[in-house]
């Protein structure tokens, strides 16, 4: 009798039903879970801390008033002084559009589940939500930067150099001469020096509580840089062996990969998630990435350069449905973003 004669007659205990062979052999061994759920994992958010949300109730409008600086005029003596004038104009934003994230999970599958969806899913839910509003808040900064006034009425004229309502200065912005100038440390670090002594030139304090958003790209070319890390010219702002550039130009850095590098429009084949079909309603372009906003490679911004309007708060919910016998478990938010002092950020954007 050959050896697959005998092997043909064997009896493994985990065998179903005499069910031979390589997969029917260990059929009735039942998994062992190790209680642990790998999750993708998401870096924490930016927007906490950094810009506030006003609620907005009872309209769908929120608007912040701009005042422009007086006129001096000398005193002549037995002479009327001439009265100046001084500029007034508003910047709004409008919430529209609700966001969700949701799940069903029938009657049977609650008791099977070793997961412990009920509790975990709500967290995941806020964490991708989170996620998308750094990419809106961020998206809103760059068009700060970039953002000229235009009259409504009784025309639409754009007013020449001004951004805020007509009346503060447009954002400083800094464009690389030549392609994959974003990648060499020197050039990139001059562009973003150029950027801060123009916010300087303003006579503000663009250092008051404002970041230098950047891409993972341009962060690890910074890192490449001697004298960022060197310690005759860094003071410890540098230091290679552990990854690390906390400023560059003084602008304290923080790396993020939530700022868009690819055009996103609301009729664009993107994915459903996308930031233009997840805000914008058809025909809006408030939160659609042009081509040029996707070649920003680091935005400067400040809690003042855009403000945020929140109609109803991220809320978590999980809830039984009798009629379909199922758990609904749900996370939702309705928030706008919109460029607000456009003088308070700047950009570097690619050739």
């Amino acid at each position: 009798m050959s050896y697959q004669d005998v092997s043909a007659g064997l009896n493994w205990p985990s065998q179903e039903n005499l069910d031979v062979g390589s997969a029917g052999d260990h059929a009735m061994l039942i998994e062992r879970f190790s209680g642990r759920v790998d999750e993708i994992y998401q870096k924490e958010a930016l927007a906490p801390g950094m810009w506030s949300m006003i609620p907005l109730i009872g309209t769908d409008t929120l608007s912040n008033a701009a005042m422009g600086q007086p006129t001096l005029s000398k005193v002549v003596a037995g002479v009327e002084p001439t009265p100046g004038e001084i500029e007034v104009g508003k910047m709004i934003v409008q919430v529209r559009q609700p966001i969700i994230a949701k799940i069903i999970t029938g009657m049977l599958a609650e008791v099977q589940d070793h997961l412990s969806i009920g509790s975990r899913t709500p967290m995941n839910f806020a964490k991708k939500i989170a996620k998308h509003e750094d990419i809106l808040l961020l998206l809103q900064c760059i068009k700060a930067s970039l953002y000229e006034h235009t009259t409504i009425e009784p025309t639409q004229i754009a007013v020449s150099g001004k951004g805020t309502a007509g009346i503060l200065a447009q954002g400083s912005t800094v464009t690389l001469a030549t392609a994959n100038d974003e990648k060499d440390a020197d050039k990139l670090e001059i562009a973003i020096t150029t950027m801060h002594q123009a916010l300087s030139e303003l006579d503000l304090d663009p250092m008051a509580d404002g970041y230098a958003f950047m891409r993972p790209e341009q962060y690890f070319t910074l890192l490449k840089s001697d004298k960022l890390i060197n310690s005759d010219y860094s003071a410890g702002n540098g230091d290679f062996a552990n990854a690390m550039v906390s400023k560059v130009s003084g602008l304290p850095i923080r790396m993020t990969n939530r700022i868009l590098n690819t055009a996103d429009t609301f009729s664009s084949n993107r994915t459903a998630d996308s930031i233009a079909k997840l805000y914008a309603v058809s025909g809006d372009t408030h939160y659609e990435t042009s081509a040029t906003e996707a070649k920003c490679k680091v935005i400067y911004a400040t809690s003042d350069t855009i403000m945020v309007a929140q109609a109803i708060p991220l809320t978590n919910e999980v809830f039984w449905d009798q009629k379909t016998l199922s758990w609904y478990i749900q996370s939702y938010e309705a928030i706008g973003a919109a460029p607000n002092r456009t003088d308070m950020c700047g950009a570097v954007f690619a050739a």
